[in-house]
């Protein structure tokens, strides 16, 4: 789990100034009634993010993308290592996003090793932590064997 902790100041009536210069609404953070806080007083959101599970071979799964293209042809390179997958489709937060399951679990491990862990494998990056409609960049690397 990844924690990020933001300061700030509360400002105004339902307003926090962030020490990134953006303000921040309570009301878009939380839909609770306005707690009593004095102006001027100092804030500090705290944002918890679970890792996400596309990644750790939970229930088999050891990859993700956006891209149908992308998921098949790593799907081919793990054949060419015996390592049998199958490719899904799921809707995520409005999304689509293909994902990439080992069927053998004892196969895991060494799948996961391949695609992104080991600089023996494709070394890739999750193409989620790249803007939406922005291409893997690590993937188109090792696609065009750079």
């Amino acid at each position: 789990m990844k924690v990020i902790k933001i300061k700030g100041i509360y400002c105004d009536i339902g307003k926090i100034n962030l020490e990134t210069m953006k303000m921040v609404e309570w009301t878009d953070l939380i839909d609770a009634e306005l707690p009593e806080i004095p102006f001027g007083s100092s804030v500090e959101l705290t944002l918890s993010i679970e890792e996400n599970d596309f990644l750790s071979g939970k229930d088999g799964i050891v990859w993700a993308t956006y891209d149908l293209r992308q998921a098949e042809i790593i799907q081919s390179a793990l054949l060419a290592q015996h390592i049998s997958s199958e490719v899904s489709l799921i809707n995520l937060q409005n999304k689509s996003i293909q994902i990439l399951r080992i069927i053998n679990e004892s196969d895991v491990s060494d799948a996961i090793d391949f695609i992104w862990r080991n600089n023996n494998g494709l070394r890739l990056k999750p193409d989620w932590s790249y803007r939406e409609g922005d291409v893997n960049k690590s993937f188109e690397q090792w696609l065009s064997g750079q």
